[in-house]
């Protein structure tokens, strides 16, 4: 019996410790830090803190079905999103719509956004909720 128990309780350790990556995506994600990058000759302090804002602004929920949820001020959309493991990538794109989106690299346990704009290179970090 103290051997049944054992064993069972090694595979409960060996399971929860090889989660897939995908379910580890799974979750609300928000705005943790901004970075930006621009050309300050360009830009107004003001200017940055209002891109810094509207960027907080923004989060997403990541379901199993392959659903991603994006909340943008009032606005919801729905994609759908797929992970490259081998890169460690989240993409995602909008249904009946062909072109697919990088939405950031999975850094665990963050997800880095990268946006190149006409002003500079703006760095979102997402932590899971």
């Amino acid at each position: 019996m103290k051997n049944i128990s054992l064993l069972l309780l090694l595979g409960v350790v060996l399971f929860a410790s090889c989660s897939s990556t995908e379910n580890k995506l799974v979750g609300i994600w928000k705005v943790e830090d901004v970075k930006t990058d621009f050309n300050e000759s360009n830009t107004t302090p003001q200017m940055l803190q209002q891109i810094v804002e509207i960027q907080k602004q923004t989060h997403f929920k990541i379901r199993t079905d392959s659903v991603m949820v994006i909340i943008s001020n009032s606005n919801t959309y729905e994609a759908v999103w797929s992970f490259d493991k081998s890169h460690q990538i989240i993409n995602y794109h909008f249904k009946d719509d062909t072109t697919v989106y990088k939405l950031g690299d999975f850094v665990e346990p963050y997800i880095i956004s990268e946006s190149t704009t006409p002003l500079g290179v703006i760095t979102t970090t997402y932590s899971k909720e």
